[in-house]
């Protein structure tokens, strides 16, 4: 987990979260060609898990991002844009694969 000083992560309630997750707030800048990635400094965005929210192993979840309520997050998984509610999310980056359902 890396939080930066102006960031946060939030974690609902009943999720579920396996081993060698990442989870980070913070990014480097790079877009300016003319200078130095190094020296274009970091930006910060928070994480929302919502509730319910299963976080299979190895999974990347990246700054800026909403885990909506009830999604699955496949592992292996990198996660660089919101996830709708009860939406099943695999593969690099993430993309729907299926949703769950009321049986």
């Amino acid at each position: 987990i890396v939080i930066g000083e102006n960031s946060k992560i939030v974690i609902g309630n009943d999720c579920l979260i396996s081993y060698n997750v990442h989870l980070r707030t913070t990014f480097h800048n790079y877009i300016n060609k003319n200078e130095l990635i190094r020296k274009q400094g970091m930006s910060e965005k928070n994480i929302i898990i919502e509730n319910d929210v299963w976080i299979g192993y190895g999974a990347q979840i990246m700054a800026g991002v909403i885990l909506h309520k009830g999604c699955v997050v496949g592992a292996g998984a990198i996660v660089t844009k919101d996830i709708p509610e009860y939406a099943v999310v695999a593969g690099v980056p993430a993309k729907i694969i299926k949703y769950r359902n009321d049986n």
